[in-house]
């Protein structure tokens, strides 16, 4: 090997437009999803690869590699190859490896157009592989010394919190967002499982996750990812431990849900758990919010909305059509105020009129379990004591429909009842019976607190915070048609 044709270690700092035959070493934070293509078939989508083509040797590809070497200097790599040698790239390499890119072209990214559509880096350069030589020209970095320097490096965050916007602020933007990109950092509250489905114009099977966002400022932001990629990464994700900080995410108006949500760009750079002081803050909040359907109904039982200022009177059809028809809107909770007769109050049946949740954590305890079925409970493991509360099935029906489903529980079924679940478990058959019609069949001043389904909740939800016999006249004026 001639002296022309040795390679030296540069970092990114030191590349220009002079620099030939060099090796960068450098962490990956973010990869894009592969994209394939073939000369005689220009109209193909980003998912319109190689099946059913009798030239898939003539099939190329492209891939591009986001890389840091330090807590400043990023830069993008973009590799260009045969669809072997693409998806060879796509399954050797993650987010958080550390590679070594060997004798890259550098080109000035000024008046490039493809810079557009790839992460914002602090380089005014990027790299270039084409996989003209048959010597592979990213390789994983083998050297231990310098590792964990560049592991450190995946936590330091690419932007200022400052210039993170909260996730209610996107949300009340509404359709109007859709298309923008945003930073936001989050803590992820669930991970849905992965699902299939297939392309229409390609017939191809394709893969994607929905991951549930959170921060101080919302329960609940859906994100979908589509990369394989990233789809692995988020596996090893923590619901209510893992902090997100990403760049870029783009805002998409979902039809499905009705609501806005988030999506991976080709712009998209996602840090896990970076070193930020808000990272706690965070993770205690998460920690703070109603989990399940029954903590939501009881946290808004509490107070957390005055009855007294529920007025905007509406039917059940109405409701429904807020709900689920063609007047849903943006946001996924309303209150409303129903006159409507109880055709469903079980107070002497079968039906789940008490339930018990732990009194350390107040988890929902079913059946005959003795033990808190929270794990990290202390009371999982001690039998901790239970506390009963009223959990009342409730439905309402007036001239246009039922409204089955609704929820009443603790302090409103308390108040409404007259009763608190000591005395009411204290009651004869006949009294419960006795206690039960003077609610049923007749009409009710009802206010809700409705919830849509979203990507929190899968089912719409009902919760009564008020509940008194109406006056006549009252309904008589207010009542609607429709």
């Amino acid at each position: 090997m001639t002296s022309s044709e040795i390679s030296t270690v540069k970092t990114i700092a030191q590349i220009n437009d002079e620099t030939r035959l060099f090796i960068l070493v450098a962490g990956v934070i973010a990869k894009s999803e592969p994209r394939f293509f073939s000369s005689h078939a220009k109209s193909r989508g980003n998912f319109e690869a190689e099946s059913n083509d009798t030239s898939i040797g003539t099939a190329r590809g492209v891939i591009t590699l986001t890389l840091r070497d330090s807590e400043r200097d990023t830069i993008n790599c973009t590799v260009w190859g045969k669809s072997d040698t693409i998806t060879h790239y796509d399954n050797s390499f993650e987010v958080g490896d550390v590679v070594n890119v060997n004798r890259p072209q550098v080109s000035s990214t000024m008046f490039r157009r493809s810079e557009q559509y790839s992460p914002t880096v602090t380089s005014p350069y990027c790299l270039t592989i084409n996989d003209q030589t048959q010597v592979a020209q990213i390789t994983r970095h083998e050297g231990t010394q310098e590792l964990q320097r560049f592991k450190a490096l995946l936590k330091v965050p690419l932007v200022q919190p400052g210039t993170t916007i909260p996730l209610a602020d996107i949300v009340a933007g509404g359709s109007g967002c859709n298309g923008e990109t945003f930073n936001v950092l989050v803590v992820v509250r669930a991970l849905r499982a992965k699902r299939d489905i297939r392309v229409a114009r390609t017939n191809q099977i394709k893969s994607f996750r929905e991951v549930v966002l959170m921060d101080c400022s919302h329960s609940g932001v859906l994100m979908k990812f589509w990369s394989d990629s990233y789809i692995r990464w988020s596996e090893r994700w923590t619901p209510l431990q893992t902090v997100l900080l990403i760049v870029d995410a783009r805002v998409e108006f979902s039809d499905y849900y009705k609501t806005i949500c988030l999506a991976v760009d080709r712009k998209t750079i996602i840090t896990q758990d970076p070193s930020l002081p808000q990272l706690n803050n965070l993770l205690n909040h998460a920690q703070t919010i109603p989990k399940q359907d029954i903590d939501v109904v009881c946290s808004l039982s509490s107070g957390a909305v005055d009855p007294s200022t529920i007025n905007t009177v509406m039917t059940v059809q109405q409701i429904h059509d807020r709900t689920e028809g063609d007047c849903v809107q943006e946001q996924d909770q309303f209150t409303v105020l129903c006159y409507a007769m109880i055709t469903r109050l079980d107070l002497d049946g079968p039906s789940r009129i008490v339930s018990e949740r732990c009194v350390l954590c107040r988890t929902l305890i079913r059946g005959q379990d003795i033990a808190c079925p929270k794990y990290d409970c202390p009371g999982h493991t001690s039998g901790a004591a239970r506390e009963s509360f009223f959990d009342i099935t409730v439905d309402i029906t007036d001239h246009t429909g039922t409204l089955t489903g609704c929820r009443m529980v603790s302090r409103v079924a308390e108040s409404v009842l007259n009763c608190d679940v000591a005395t009411f478990k204290r009651q004869s058959v006949e009294q419960k019976t006795l206690l039960k019609w003077k609610f049923l069949l007749d009409r009710c001043a009802v206010r809700l607190v409705v919830k849509r389904r979203s990507a929190v909740r899968f089912q719409n939800l009902f919760s009564i915070v008020d509940c008194t016999i109406a006056d006549p006249a009252e309904v008589e004026e207010k009542l609607k048609v429709y």
